[in-house]
């Protein structure tokens, strides 16, 4: 069975116009449902990961990225222990949701 928990984000950087999250997220958990207001990257650097958006799956391992759309509800489920990095604009937010 699968546990919700929050990854582990650190800041990396900041520009003038992006900013890069780390993400550190065990294994066999699933993350909050959120959304960022505008579209962002995440890339995968280790692990294995499922993105859900909407009713579509996209599974992502060590090595790919997926350009995730704003304002569109997704999560994550761990498959095997992940470390990824979340490019964003600095003045992107994200909202958790409920649920």
């Amino acid at each position: 069975m699968k546990v919700k928990k929050n990854p582990k984000t650190q800041l990396l950087s900041k520009g003038k116009v992006f900013k890069n999250l780390k993400m550190i997220a065990e294994a066999n958990t699933i993350g909050p449902k959120h959304l960022s207001v505008e579209e962002s990257v995440l890339v995968i650097l280790k692990g294995k990961a499922v993105l859900k958006i909407l009713d579509k799956e996209y599974t992502l391992n060590a090595g790919e990225t997926k350009v995730i759309p704003g304002g569109i509800e997704h999560y994550l489920e761990i498959i095997e222990d992940t470390e990824a990095v979340h490019i964003m604009t600095v003045e992107n937010k994200i909202k958790l949701l409920a649920g």
